[in-house]
């Protein structure tokens, strides 16, 4: 009986060794193009939050090391450049908690108005959350207020169903509009 149980048990370690050796090998195939396509998002919805001013963005690590360290939440920052290479505004790309986690991308301008709002990803629940991360209606209501820290269901009502959602993109707005002060105060480099 013993060397049945011995003898299904290494046939076990030996499935899932192979199983988890195999996971592995296919990881390191793909991992770079894993990032590769998710920067891609990024720089997409950075696009996206810079149009309306109009901006391209372009991705600055000497920003984004200079933020990270007082807000980790921070995955990166895009400098907006007008026609000129002027800086027009920044997108800051974060996570934030809502009912679970949202990389969103947040623009501001130079005056430090909200100009877009786009989800990259978003871990929400399907039918609820997610809706309201997906209602460009939605979003808008956020363009234009700053530079004060916005208050839910006072400068922007809450999402019907999704409370914690909707506190979610606030409290990323809130950490774009401080980012953007600590620019401001700092040049903006």
């Amino acid at each position: 009986m013993m060397r049945h149980v011995l003898n299904l048990g290494l046939r076990l370690f030996l499935v899932c060794a192979v199983a988890a050796a195999g996971l592995g090998f296919t990881y390191s195939l793909v991992k770079d193009r894993i990032a590769q396509e998710e920067a891609k998002r990024r720089a997409r919805a950075a696009e996206a939050v810079l149009s309306s001013i109009p901006a391209q963005p372009e991705e600055s690590e000497e920003l984004t090391a200079l933020l990270q360290p007082d807000f980790p939440d921070l995955i990166t920052v895009f400098e907006g450049l007008d026609e000129a290479g002027r800086r027009a505004g920044y997108a800051f790309v974060l996570k934030s908690k809502g009912y679970n986690f949202i990389t969103m991308a947040v623009g501001v301008d130079l005056e430090g108005k909200v100009t877009g709002i786009k989800a990259v990803t978003n871990e929400e629940t399907p039918g609820l959350g997610a809706v309201a991360l997906d209602s460009e209606e939605y979003l808008a209501k956020f363009q234009g207020k700053g530079p004060e820290p916005l208050t839910l269901k006072v400068d922007v009502d809450a999402w019907t169903g999704a409370t914690f959602t909707s506190k979610g993109i606030a409290n990323g707005v809130n950490m774009a509009l401080e980012m953007w002060k600590r620019l401001q105060e700092g040049g903006g480099v």
